[in-house]
């Protein structure tokens, strides 16, 4: 029986949204950067009380600059993803489960909740997929 391709998305992105794995959609050495500069600016200023309030302001820069770009791999894999890449992962995600032992996909979605061997291999899939050919970073 052939297995609905959205339905193991779906499935996918729970399993790795419990997992809590996020990843870094921008730079985050970006927003190291603006701190770093408004530190040594606020430093070579007003010294000593420049180097906190730059760092403060800095920081706070950074923060601005960089809210939003850590999303759920869950939250990127359902809606930032081609039809074609969703289709390469529910490929990689199928050949790593039949590693495991899963014989008839139609079984999948219900392993998936509770199995924690495929839930396993089922995240070492995703992750890597979003590595190496989303080039996206991940931080969890």
């Amino acid at each position: 029986m052939p297995i609905n391709n959205r339905e193991l998305m779906k499935a996918i992105s729970i399993v790795s949204d419990n997992a809590n794995v996020r990843v870094c959609v921008k730079q985050s050495g970006k927003g190291a950067m603006v701190c770093g500069a408004i530190c040594l600016a606020g430093g070579l200023l007003l010294g000593p009380p420049g180097l906190a309030i730059g760092g403060t302001v800095g920081g706070l820069t950074a923060y601005k600059m960089s809210s939003g770009t850590f999303r759920p791999i869950g939250e990127i894999l359902m809606n930032d993803l081609t039809e074609r890449q969703q289709e390469q992962l529910v490929q990689h995600v199928q050949a790593a489960v039949a590693d495991v032992g899963v014989s008839d996909l139609a079984l999948l979605i219900p392993l998936l909740a509770r199995n924690a061997d495929i839930q396993t291999a089922v995240l070492r899939t995703v992750t890597s997929f979003v590595t190496n050919e989303l080039r996206l970073q991940i931080i969890d």
